[in-house]
């Protein structure tokens, strides 16, 4: 039976039958990050049993790369070159090595989360804001990402699609849809709750490494995804923060008007925290020899004052 997908003009009703402004007040900036309680955290810490710590971050690394075109700068102010050959410093009591990094944080490299600043729906952002508030000098003077600067502790539940389907990755271009969800609770033994970080594995690190690396955006390029179909699904199970190997989006959308449909209207409507490029490598490993795809996540974006977002390296802890 063919697949009915939401028309464009679906996907814009979504920004207001999926909405949750003035959920939590008019003057929220917090969005579904209200969704994880003390009650939600301790329920996550109950999840460790082991103590075995896994991290979700790609290194970050100064090279140059078909799907970076703006590269990290690595600059050292001071290293140990020549301190053993160099005349009088070999026989100094102590030095020390120091650098400077630069670098741009959104995009399809860096693993970090996106701020409800970081996208807008016309002239507003999440709960009405005004785009006006993410300033070219002073940045983001509301919802900024040192609204998180306690960190995110909750309950992280993986969908390891590449498991689900058989395969070692997900292609370019290949969408996921509301009944893969489904199917992919049943696999898993999870259910999505209120408050989780949903993380979607698709596979991409593992066929950047099979395949070289290639943007998203480039001709006859994509990235697997969501569909925005999906956008329904998510907002009924009322997650807090969601998670992917990429950008969470398919690319390409299918919309002309939508790039990335699910993150703008996961952003700007349901004030749902967003966690890019991540690497479910080395958790997806951890969790079939555990058998269990729920465990505890903590993350602690930096304290990037009037940020958009900021780098993170997630950890799951079991």
């Amino acid at each position: 039976m063919a697949r009915t997908l939401p028309a464009a003009a679906d996907v814009r009703q979504y920004h207001k039958s999926l909405s949750n402004w003035g959920r939590w007040g008019k003057e929220d900036q917090l969005g579904a990050m209200n969704l994880i309680t003390p009650e939600k955290r301790l329920k996550a810490v109950s999840l460790v049993k082991k103590g075995v710590t896994v991290t979700m971050a790609r290194p970050i690394v100064a090279e140059p790369s078909a799907d970076s075109p703006v590269p990290p700068t690595l600059h050292m102010i001071e290293s140990g070159e020549g301190w053993n050959t160099t005349p009088g410093k070999k026989d100094q009591a102590s030095h020390n090595a120091s650098e400077y990094i630069g670098f741009v944080f959104h995009g399809y490299i860096m693993t970090h989360v996106d701020a409800l600043s970081h996208w807008f729906d016309g002239d507003k952002m999440y709960n009405g804001h005004p785009a006006d508030a993410i300033r070219t000098r002073g940045g983001a003077t509301m919802e900024s990402i040192d609204l998180l600067k306690n960190g995110v502790v909750t309950r992280g539940v993986l969908f390891d699609f590449p498991t689900l389907k058989g395969v070692d990755y997900m292609q370019e271009r290949e969408a996921i849809f509301p009944e893969d969800l489904d199917a992919a609770e049943k696999k898993f033994n999870v259910k999505v709750e209120a408050g989780d970080l949903l993380l979607i594995r698709t596979g991409n690190w593992e066929r950047r490494k099979a395949l070289g690396p290639r943007s998203p955006n480039a001709e006859g390029g994509g990235a697997s995804g969501l569909h925005a179909a999906c956008l329904p699904w998510l907002r009924e199970r009322d997650i807090a923060m969601l998670g992917g190997d990429l950008a969470q989006d398919v690319i390409p959308s299918g919309y002309s008007e939508f790039s990335l449909p699910v993150h703008q209207v996961i952003l700007t409507a349901m004030g749902c925290w967003i966690l890019d490029n991540c690497n479910f490598e080395d958790l997806a490993r951890m969790c079939k020899e555990e058998n269990r795809y729920e465990f505890l996540t903590v993350v602690t974006p930096l304290r990037m004052a009037n940020g958009t977002g900021s780098p993170v390296n997630p950890i799951a802890i079991f």
